[in-house]
């Protein structure tokens, strides 16, 4: 008796203590999934009741009087005869039972747009000549690659590295990113240099640009594009410091731009020799590979310039400062 009077008044206490919900509180729902779950809770709750077929079911719109109602017998616009809502119980669609699903969605409208049709449509076709010009390709690629050069490009779409190389899937290993950058900092690109390096034993390094980079584009206006984008077009602002008299003397725009396009390159291949990975290699091969090569591509005409920089005699004049002792 004593411990039901105590668990009773423990009771008592608690809902004394809770804050009271607030007058006109309403529902608020934030996703189809919520929605649904509502739905389908007030729709049990129904259904337990024995409610008719002429019972109306509230859409759940913000701002309605009857808003998270199930019934309300008000003429607002908002809620309309249905059929039973037992019966709706019974043909629910079940809930989502992952994330993943939720993410998604119906898997009979995987392809809400044209463009992205066509891409899985194309990877089908591409997919069946290759097996069937290519298999033993196919099997290779299956279990593992072996590429022999490290594509570091930009991320403009007019630049695919197998297609304007007329080269096999393995052939280049890639990564790309805003204006062909290499930034010591950037944990992406380094680490793809790592594994390029180390792992797969790439040989070739190509740093390449092109001609129309927005990137290189954007760091010549006197604009703050807003983080993280100015962060990252920072180094080609540096670039064009770095030879600010040579470029300010070239007096059309187009041909300036150009001109830093090449210079940007370049400063790229430099920043792979100096860094580790790069480095740690040739020490191991006595300087013999990794080489780096600067190319420039020109989606007007398709062709690829290689700007045959001699980056060996740089690397020795260089040597004192960013020279690592492997």
């Amino acid at each position: 008796m004593i411990y039901s009077n105590l668990v009773l008044a423990t009771t008592a206490v608690l809902a004394a203590a809770a804050p009271a919900a607030p007058a006109n509180t309403r529902t608020r729902i934030s996703s189809p999934v919520q929605t649904r779950t509502l739905r389908s809770s007030l729709a049990t709750r129904a259904a337990l009741k024995g409610r008719t077929d002429t019972t109306q079911m509230c859409r759940h719109k913000a701002g309605c009087a009857c808003f998270g109602k199930t019934q309300c017998g008000v003429t607002c616009g908002c809620c309309e005869p249905t059929k039973s809502l037992s019966s709706l119980w019974r043909s629910r669609k079940a809930l989502p039972s992952s994330r993943a699903e939720v993410i998604m969605g119906d898997a009979s409208n995987v392809y809400p747009s044209k463009k992205l049709a066509d891409l899985f449509e194309g990877n089908k076709k591409w997919a069946k000549e290759m097996r069937a010009q290519k298999s033993q390709l196919m099997s290779k690629l299956g279990a593992g690659q072996e590429p022999k050069i490290m594509w570091i490009g930009c991320s403009d779409s007019r630049v695919p590295e197998n297609t304007l190389s007329q080269m096999d899937p393995g052939e280049i290993f890639v990564i790309r990113n805003v204006a062909n950058q290499v930034q010591i900092s950037d944990n992406s690109v380094m680490s793809a240099l790592q594994f390029a390096i180390g792992v797969l034993g790439i040989e070739e390094v190509v740093v390449c640009g092109h001609y129309g980079c927005g990137g290189c584009a954007a760091s010549m206006t006197n604009k703050d594009h807003g983080a993280p984008l100015e962060n990252w077009i920072a180094d080609i602002r540096n670039v064009y410091r770095l030879h600010q008299n040579e470029l300010d003397a070239i007096s059309d725009s187009t041909e300036r731009q150009k001109r830093l396009i090449q210079l940007n390159t370049i400063e790229q291949c430099l920043n792979v020799m100096k860094s580790g990975p790069f480095q740690a290699k040739r020490a191991e091969t006595g300087g013999k590979i990794p080489r780096v090569h600067a190319c420039v591509y020109d989606p007007a005409t398709g062709n690829l310039e290689n700007l045959a920089v001699d980056f060996e005699k740089y690397l020795e004049s260089v040597k004192g400062i960013y020279d690592l002792a492997y």
